[in-house]
């Protein structure tokens, strides 16, 4: 018996993520139905991830994201549902609960599915990132929000489905006016390599080493909380920091730099593909959790790296 997955979030590239994820949790034993909130880019994306069905929910009419659980609601009492896949944005964290509730469903929120053989089984991030939480629904429709890049984006192929539009039916507060937030960061989710700088970087003129690496690699600078917001630092936009309370990345490549490993930063990064630390003292938390480990000075490793890099390219 085909399964039926909800797959539904406002952001094009997370929506088709979430496609791709249930295609490979179920593969061809799963009807997938892709709810695309206030984005025709984004109907499009999960159709071409292999939707069988898409809804593009128009929010012309002052509609909000958070009200959309409403139409989705009757839909899926209409059309059925074995699992909902919500993108873990704050607005779909925020649907994901109303969803939720509205069906008396249970809800895990910033989870990763471990298996689907014996229920819905989910393990998640608790107490700040100190320890791991994993559960199994074990009635209702389960509902999970999940970060994005848990899942690749599956190769584009032909958009077979057809996309419904439908409009958003706004509810006490209506949206006038949509304006594009001026982040003052870099876009270190989409990030392929994140550099992190801690507080073993000794002041703010040496960044341009680090900002040469990054730019040998293709990558982008972050920081950990303290240089971003401790008295003596602030070197960094405040939405700079990797963490449990700021950014949480993914990337094929992670160089932390100068920082310990505390729990808090390493659940902000514990995702990525390869970890890479490097850290004079060679008993800091990084070196249990990452990939390859560098105990050194970061001012003769960083320029070392620097060079063989440049050696590299040019031979």
């Amino acid at each position: 018996m085909q399964k039926k997955v909800w797959a539904i979030s406002e952001q094009p590239k997370i929506l088709a993520e979430l496609v791709g994820g249930a295609r490979s949790l179920f593969g061809e034993g799963a009807v997938v139905t892709a709810a695309a909130l206030g984005s025709r880019e984004g109907a499009e994306a999960a159709a071409a991830a292999g939707a069988g069905k898409v809804y593009c929910f128009n929010l012309e009419n002052g509609a909000a994201v958070e009200d959309l659980y409403r139409p989705l609601f009757e839909l899926i009492k209409m059309e059925g549902a074995d699992l909902i896949l919500v993108g873990a944005t704050k607005r779909g964290k925020t649907l994901a609960a109303l969803l939720a509730a509205a069906l008396d469903s249970g809800l895990a929120t910033e989870a990763v599915i471990e298996s689907v053989a014996d229920g819905i089984a989910v393990r998640r991030l608790v107490y700040g990132g100190l320890a791991v939480s994993t559960g199994t629904f074990v009635s209702g429709i389960p509902v999970v929000t999940v970060p994005g890049r848990t899942w690749e984006v599956p190769a584009s192929g032909e958009a077979g489905a057809a996309i419904v539009e439908t409009d958003g039916m706004p509810g006490r507060i209506r949206v006038l006016e949509r304006r594009a937030r001026a982040r003052e960061s870099a876009d270190l989710e989409s990030a392929e390599v994140v550099i992190t700088i801690g507080r073993g970087v000794k002041k703010k003129e040496d960044l341009a080493m680090f900002e040469e690496l990054a730019e040998l690699l293709g990558g982008v600078l972050a920081c950990t909380r303290p240089v971003a917001e401790e008295e003596g630092y602030h070197w960094f936009p405040e939405d700079s920091y990797i963490g449990i309370s700021g950014r949480i990345v993914k990337p094929h490549l992670y160089l932390s730099v100068g920082s310990s490993g505390q729990v808090q930063h390493l659940a902000g990064c514990r995702d990525a593909r390869v970890l890479v630390g490097i850290d004079k003292n060679e008993d800091a938390p990084i070196f249990e959790a990452c990939d390859y480990g560098v105990v050194g000075d970061l001012y003769q490793v960083i320029p070392e790296l620097i060079k063989k890099i440049k050696e590299a390219r040019a031979s």
